[in-house]
């Protein structure tokens, strides 16, 4: 199975020739969800698992999202002043070079990752790991792999769907967020943020809030 954060930036989009755009420049063309091909920026978010919070949020030029895997969890750390416990990444983030980050942050921050390293079914369950041990010889890729599957692995990768999506869907339903309306890199930066930042206010109201105003807010 090809390795999608290693192989994104080459097959995401067409060639940088065959590209010309003139009310955005620093838009690129990117594959999106129906596998169609759009103008657009990459936007990340990174979320709490206990309270739905968005703790580091950006924009890239670049598909891949694999490239953002240290720089989101550095923006998250900043931001909130604690290294996260744990990382949930799905598929577009796993890369040899991202393992061995992996590997490394676990060492040094102490946080540990869990990266899907293929495509799962729709309800991202993962199936039992093989028994025996790892291979002295296995990649970085199939020791993720291995890992992931574990009781420990599966049981933390369980959650991932439950705490990412709902955040992307209100954003992008409620909110109009699927479609920045600032050109350039930095505006698209700024509104993703400032659409992150209001997400982050209805979900404080409904913690801690006036009563009620969050049900009246809904």
């Amino acid at each position: 199975m090809a390795e999608a954060g290693d192989l994104a930036a080459g097959t995401a989009r067409p060639k940088d020739k065959t590209q010309a755009n003139f009310t955005d420049p620093e838009s690129r063309i990117m594959k999106n969800g129906a596998d169609a091909f759009v103008q657009a920026y990459n936007a990340q978010a990174m979320l709490d698992d206990a309270h739905q919070t968005i703790t580091a949020a950006d924009v890239t030029t670049n598909p891949a999202d694999a490239l953002n895997y240290t720089g989101m969890l550095d923006q998250s750390a900043a931001n909130t002043g604690i290294h996260a416990r744990q990382a949930l990444l799905d598929a577009g983030y796993c890369s040899e070079a991202n393992h061995q980050a992996a590997a490394e942050r676990k060492e040094e921050h102490g946080t540990d990752t869990f990266t899907a390293t293929g495509r799962l079914c729709p309800d991202e369950r993962v199936s039992p790991a093989p028994r025996g041990r790892i291979p002295a010889d296995a990649t970085a890729r199939e020791r993720m792999a291995r890992k992931l599957h574990t009781k420990p692995g599966r049981a933390a990768y369980a959650q991932r769907k439950a705490i990412v999506e709902p955040a992307f869907g209100q954003i992008m339903t409620c909110q109009d967020g699927r479609r920045l309306l600032l050109r350039g890199e930095a505006g698209a930066r700024a509104e993703w943020r400032l659409l992150t930042a209001c997400h982050n206010l209805r979900k404080i109201f409904g913690q801690v809030g006036t009563p009620g105003l969050a049900a009246a807010r809904a």
